[in-house]
Parts: structure tokens; C-alpha cells; sequence
């Protein structure tokens, strides 16, 4: 299951890698160590500073982008894996009707999830486009956390959902570096143009038609499905992590598909133990991993048996 632990864990290393890592280990070091030690009052920041937030001192780190958000004057744009805060869609929507061009791009299956999409609906529905990732190999995810406005940005770990602002060790940083503000910005838009037509209006769309049932051979011919698979319950594997893998053969290293419930959900779905050795269908979105597929499960409607 290590390959399965690790996947979000290295697609955080590379996206921090790719948007400017270095900047954090510059020569003004000691100054933004004084700064996250610092109280911070919740507004956008004044020019030519930096804010390192630790998201469980305050539990405030949503306020922080609204408040980047309601100070943007001309553009903001945005890229998110998970997105269930209300609040930051609210605020996104606000900037939308007072003229700000609003842009965004979330992770396809993360979007178009029963958790994910009613934030993504509500920026829809308020006119703002929200492009999807879709790599060429049917693996990946758009694992980036970004905020660009005209004169700040926002990143770091920090996902935007209620226990990553009250639960999770994350780590925000803001400022307003002009030359960062300007990579950012220009990554950003690349990410858009690249991923022009592949939206989360489609994914929505997609995901309302519920196809299969397949098997768990068939499953991998049907990646970005919405679609029900069934198979014989070998296995509920809890990881140290917490992550619940659901699998379906006696070897999972070359099982060709899962289920996959993370830490935050598994308590919802009880002892899975007693599932073992039947016959059950799982419903969700078909994603692909390492040339498998999987089904991320975060209710329990999603799993049923006889």
C-alpha cells in the first residue's frame, strides 16, 4: 500500500518544487521567521511583506484568502485540490460581481465529488470558469494550492476545507513579492490554456450518469466514469496513516482496482471486517493510479452489498 500513501505526499513535494520553493530558503530567511512569530491581523498584506501561517495558531487560514480575495482589484486566480469552504466561494463570487476576473483550476476527480461540488457548482453558477487537469497517461492529479491576485498570492499545503483550517498541520504562506507574484500568476495562466476545455462543468456533467456495473478486471477500461464496479471483498487494509484500501485480490500489489477511504471518512463506514469474503458494489468516479483503478470512497452509500 506505500505506493498508494505516498502519491499525495510526493505531489506536494513536486508542486512546492515547481512554484518556488527556493524563495523560502532566500537570503531574508530571518526576517520571515520574525514575521510567522509575529500576531497577524486578518487583511491583505501591505506591500513587500510575507506571512508564514501555521494553520492550527490562529485556525484562521480561510479568513486570510478571503481577505486577499476581497482586496483584489483587477484578477484572481486559483488553483485548488480540495475545496468544500463556503466561505472562500462566497468570497471568490463577491470578487465576480464587482468585476474581478475570477479564474480557477481544480483536480478533476476532487471537483466533481459529492464533497467538492457544491463549492464548484456555486462558482459555475456565478459565471466563473473552473478548467480541470486531464494528463495524457490518465494518471496525475492537480495536487497545486494557489492563490494569485493582482498585487498578492497565497501558497502552501493548505488545502481549502474545514480540517485543514481546524484540524490539519498546514502551512500558508503569503506575500507579495512582485517577482514571485508575476510566477505565479504566469504558471497559472499556462495551467489554463493547457487545460482549456476541460471543465468542471463537464466533469459534473459526467459524473451524473451512472454506468457498469463492472468488474474489477473491467474497471480500468472505464477511467473518469461515474460507475458502479463489483467484486469479492478480500480485504479491509487500515494503514498507519488511518486510509482504509478496500481490496480485491489476494495479491493487491497487481490487483487491477480498489477502494480507497481516507482517515477523515473511515469511521462513517464502521467495521469493514464484516464485508470481507462477500460480494459488494462500490459507487464513485473511476480514477487511475500507477496504470490502476480506484474508487475514493467518502460516504457509506457508496459501498453496498447483498
Amino acid at each position: 500500500m506505500a505506493p498508494a500513501r505516498k502519491r499525495a505526499a510526493g505531489a506536494l513535494v513536486l508542486s512546492l518544487a515547481t512554484l518556488g520553493i527556493g524563495y523560502l530558503l532566500g537570503t531574508d530567511r530571518p526576517a520571515r521567521a520574525a514575521s510567522c512569530a509575529a500576531p497577524v491581523t486578518v487583511s491583505a498584506p501591505p506591500p513587500g511583506s510575507t506571512r508564514v501561517l501555521y494553520s492550527l495558531d490562529a485556525k484562521r487560514n480561510d479568513q486570510q484568502l478571503i481577505a486577499l480575495i476581497d482586496a483584489a482589484s483587477s484578477h484572481v486566480y486559483f488553483a485548488i485540490y480540495e475545496f468544500t469552504l463556503k466561505d472562500v466561494a462566497d468570497a471568490l463570487v463577491r470578487a465576480k460581481e464587482r468585476g474581478v476576473d475570477v479564474r480557477g483550476l481544480a483536480d478533476a476527480t476532487e471537483s466533481a465529488s459529492s464533497y467538492d461540488q457544491p463549492e464548484i457548482e456555486e462558482l459555475l453558477a456565478a459565471g466563473i470558469p473552473v478548467e480541470t487537469e486531464q494528463h495524457p497517461d490518465g494518471n496525475g492529479i492537480m495536487h497545486i494550492k494557489l492563490l494569485v491576485t493582482d498585487t498578492a498570492y497565497a501558497m502552501g499545503s493548505y488545502n481549502w476545507t474545514g480540517s485543514a483550517t481546524t484540524e490539519n498541520d498546514e502551512v500558508l504562506e503569503i506575500g507579495t513579492d512582485p517577482t514571485l507574484v508575476q510566477t505565479y500568476e504566469t504558471l497559472l495562466l499556462r495551467l489554463f490554456k493547457e487545460y482549456r476545455g476541460t471543465t468542471a462543468a463537464a466533469q459534473s456533467a459526467a459524473a451524473s450518469v451512472l454506468r457498469g456495473p463492472y468488474t474489477v478486471a473491467e474497471a480500468h477500461n472505464h477511467i473518469g466514469e461515474y460507475a458502479n464496479v463489483t467484486g469479492t471483498l478480500i480485504d479491509a487494509y487500515t494503514a498507519k496513516s488511518g486510509t482504509v484500501f478496500l481490496d480485491f485480490c489476494r495479491d493487491y500489489q497487481s490487483c487491477p482496482f480498489a477502494g480507497v477511504i481516507f482517515a477523515g471518512d473511515a469511521s462513517a463506514f464502521g467495521d469493514l471486517s464484516r464485508y470481507a469474503g462477500k460480494t459488494v458494489t462500490l459507487t464513485g468516479t473511476l480514477t487511475s493510479y500507477q496504470g490502476k483503478a480506484e474508487i475514493k470512497l467518502s460516504k457509506p452509500a457508496q459501498l453496498a452489498a447483498p
